[in-house]
């Protein structure tokens, strides 16, 4: 019988979630350039690859999982041209202990929209 060591699971894990990421990645990317040509012209392909990759790495390291709210994070991202978890507007939501991380991710996807509604007089 096989038996699979702690830190082979880990490493195991790792890579799952490594590859899980990047081809995320591969089909957000295209998906991103379609809806926001405008913002997305002034990133290279390969930046704009990496800069996903990473958005995506950090949004599992949170447990958001969910492709629609990891899709508006990287928009998001590319927006305020800034990195959306360590921008302090955010830090109320996502260092809040008792929100599940699909409500972290939701309450900042709204907020942002919401506060450049309000800046838009809309």
């Amino acid at each position: 019988m096989l038996k699979v060591s702690a830190s082979q699971r880990a490493a195991m894990s790792i890579a799952v979630d490594a590859r899980r990421a990047r081809e995320l990645a591969d089909a957000i990317h295209p998906e991103l350039r379609a809806q926001g040509p405008d913002v997305m012209k002034a990133y290279a392909e390969d930046v704009a690859h990496g800069t996903i990759l990473d958005t995506i790495t950090q949004c599992y390291a949170r447990g958001i999982r969910d492709k629609d709210q990891i899709l508006n994070l990287c928009y998001i991202r590319f927006i305020i041209n800034a990195d959306v978890f360590k921008h302090e507007s955010f830090a109320y939501i996502l260092n809040n202990g008792l929100m599940h991380p699909y409500a972290k991710a939701r309450h900042l996807i709204l907020s942002f929209f919401a506060i450049n509604a309000m800046r838009a007089g809309a």
